[in-house]
This record gives structure tokens, C-alpha cells and sequence, in this order.
């Protein structure tokens, strides 16, 4: 009994290496690949090639014997770093992906494998979340495109166009590099249409680079990297939104609050200026405007009024259905003066809604705690 007992023991322990082994990552084999080629290929450490054996049904454990076109699965704790894929841990409505090397874009699917230089879109109202193996993750939102590791580029993302967030993500733009400098960093980048960068950093440290100069942005500032141009000096980015009800400290700041009627979401803008609401005939004989008349303003100083008084130019709005915004339901950007109902965007239910800022650079601050709504038609 004792003997048969060591035995279970035994082969319990041949198995435990396995089953505790890091997930494994799939390699597909070349024509004329060998055991021994992928190793020196894809492996930290190439005697480790018979390693594959346990995890893979081979035609021959010969290391030297070319293999068929068949995938190959590796536990990626062996793998070298720049061969290590990422995985699609989300995604939302339309994310088009297209492999390195190909032509022809394709849907993606949740939990799949990404590699190297391979490239994802994301459309209207889509978002997409990737992890690296090595922790940096990339947050795709809506109308952007990103290069997965690009090759000679030194960067984890290639922001081609849009907007993203990161955590610990090096990043490459038209205009500038991002590097973030503490492990908790998080930030966001968006790409305007002259191919302006815009950094936002959110949490920890991140350094901005461009035509030589490296400029340092802290947490809760912003830098703008315009073309061929060198980063600007940090400047502090929106304040975090307040809803209705809360202290009414956003309001002697000059900004907007959050006002929440049912499912019904708006900026209080009242101390932004607007045009007279009645515009009094004028005066008999003269053509002039009388006093008050709102014609007599024009529309670009009215915008310019507004813009002094008010610094937001509009808001970000999530909804999820849970609270750690993991099951995003909407994602959408606002004007300042919108009043959107969330029954006209979601169905029936109970989500949790965050809003944060956007003022008039294109700079966007943090999230507001969330906020529990129940959405009824």
C-alpha cells in the first residue's frame, strides 16, 4: 500500500511543474522549422527545447527533424520577451484585427492571441482592452488604430490614430514618445487630426519626448506635442466632476457640475454667457442695433466669452454594468452644453456611470467616482 501510495506521489510531482507552469502561448511552425530552430528562435534558454515535449503530441522527439505546419504550444514563461503575445481581455461592439503581414482586416475575438506588429481598429462606439504578458496594458478607445509592438521602434503600442489608455505602456505617436517612469503609471494619449499628441497622465510619472527634449509630466498633468515641435511645459488638467448635491467646490472653480435626474445626465453651464434671449427691434431710421440686441455679438466672441468662464468644452461619459467597469455598455463624448437620457442609448437596467472632463486643448481629466443609475423606459 505504502509503495503504490509513493508512486501516485511520484507522478503527482511530474505533473506539478506543469500544471503550475505560466499559460501557455501558441507558435505556429514554418515550413522547415525543427524543435531545435524554435528554441534558438523563440526560447530564453535554447537547451530547454525538450521542454516542449510535455506540453506538444509530436510526429518525433529528434530535434533536428522538420516538423509540419502545425501550432506548437509553450508555456510563456519560457518564451523571450519580444516574442511574447499579448490577449484581447475585452472588447466592445466593431474591433477589426489585422496580422503582421497581412492585407485583409478581420474580427476579433475575446481572449485571443495578439503578436507582434500585428495592428487593431476599433470603430464607432467600439473600445478594445489588451494585456501584455509582462503587465503593460493598452485600453483602444472608439475611431483608433495601434501597432502591437512594433518592430525598431522600442515601444510596447504605436498609436496610429485616436485615443488610448495605458497602464505602464511605452508608447509612439507621429509627434512624440511616451515612457512611462513609475510602475503604477497610468496615462492617456489621443492623436488630433494635424497629428498633435495629447498626454495625459493620471496616475504616477511619464516622460514626453520630442525633437530632443524630454519633459517630465507628473500625476494630474498634461503635455501637448505638436509637430515637430518639442513637448510643451506640463500644464494641470480638468478637475475631477462633481455630481449634483456634492460640496459645490467645481462651481467657484468657474467649471460645470454634474447634474443627474434620474437617468437624465447634464453640465450645469449657468455661468457660461450666452446671448440675449430677446433681441429688441432697432431703433427707427438709424439701422443700428438697439441695446441688448444679441445680433450685434459675434458668434466667435460669443465663443469666446463662453470659453473664459467656462473651461470645459465637453465630457466623457461611461456606463457599465458592473462597478469596476469591466462590461462597458456605453462610451461616448459629449458636448458641454449636451442633456443626453441614458434610456435613449441603453436598455432597462441598473449601470454605473463615471464622467470626467475635456477642456478646450483636448485635454481630459480623471473619472468621478461612479454613480448608480437605473435606467427605465
Amino acid at each position: 500500500m505504502m509503495g503504490k501510495l509513493l508512486r501516485v506521489l511520484a507522478v503527482l510531482a511530474l505533473l506539478a511543474p506543469a500544471a503550475g507552469a505560466e499559460e501557455l502561448q501558441t507558435v505556429v511552425v514554418k515550413p522547415g522549422d525543427t524543435l531545435w530552430s524554435i528554441a534558438n528562435t523563440y526560447l530564453k534558454d535554447p537547451k530547454r527545447w525538450n521542454e516542449i515535449l510535455r506540453y506538444n503530441k509530436l510526429p518525433s522527439a529528434d530535434p533536428s527533424i522538420a516538423l509540419p505546419g502545425m501550432p506548437l504550444r509553450i508555456p510563456v514563461c519560457l518564451i523571450k520577451e519580444q516574442y511574447r503575445a499579448a490577449r484581447l481581455v475585452y472588447h466592445i461592439n466593431e474591433v477589426l484585427h489585422r496580422p503582421v503581414g497581412g492585407a485583409r482586416w478581420g474580427a476579433v475575438r475575446t481572449n485571443m492571441d495578439l503578436y507582434r506588429s500585428d495592428t487593431l481598429r476599433t470603430t464607432i462606439n467600439a473600445r478594445a482592452d489588451v494585456r501584455f504578458y509582462t503587465g503593460e496594458v493598452l485600453n483602444l478607445m472608439p475611431n483608433s488604430m495601434a501597432v502591437l509592438r512594433p518592430p525598431q521602434k522600442d515601444a510596447d503600442v504605436q498609436l496610429l490614430s485616436g485615443e488610448m489608455r495605458g497602464l505602464r505602456s511605452r508608447v509612439v505617436t507621429a509627434s512624440a514618445r511616451i515612457v512611462p517612469r513609475t510602475r503604477d503609471t497610468e496615462f492617456g494619449a489621443k492623436i488630433k487630426e494635424d497629428l498633435t499628441t495629447l498626454v495625459q497622465v493620471y496616475k504616477g510619472r511619464a516622460a514626453v519626448e520630442a525633437q530632443g527634449k524630454v519633459v517630465e509630466v507628473s500625476e494630474g498633468f498634461a503635455s501637448e506635442v505638436k509637430m515637430d515641435m518639442p513637448p510643451s511645459q506640463p500644464v494641470k488638467l480638468p478637475a475631477v466632476p462633481e455630481l449634483s448635491g456634492s460640496s459645490g467646490r467645481l462651481a467657484k472653480t468657474g467649471q460645470p457640475q454634474v447634474q443627474m435626474d434620474g437617468s437624465v445626465v447634464s453640465l450645469d453651464v449657468g455661468k457660461a454667457p450666452r446671448p440675449a434671449a430677446a433681441a429688441p427691434a432697432a431703433k427707427a431710421g438709424t439701422g443700428a442695433p438697439a441695446p441688448g440686441d444679441a445680433s450685434a455679438v459675434d458668434a466667435d466672441e460669443i465663443s469666446k466669452m463662453i470659453a473664459v468662464a467656462n473651461p470645459v468644452q465637453g465630457y466623457h461619459l461611461q456606463a457599465a454594468r458592473d462597478q469596476g467597469f469591466s462590461d462597458i455598455a456605453l462610451d461616448r463624448t459629449y458636448d458641454v452644453f449636451d442633456r443626453i437620457n441614458l434610456a435613449d442609448y441603453l436598455p432597462p437596467g441598473v449601470y454605473w456611470v463615471r464622467i470626467s472632463y475635456i477642456d478646450l486643448l483636448g485635454f481630459e481629466g480623471k473619472y468621478n467616482t461612479p454613480r448608480q443609475v437605473k435606467v427605465s423606459r
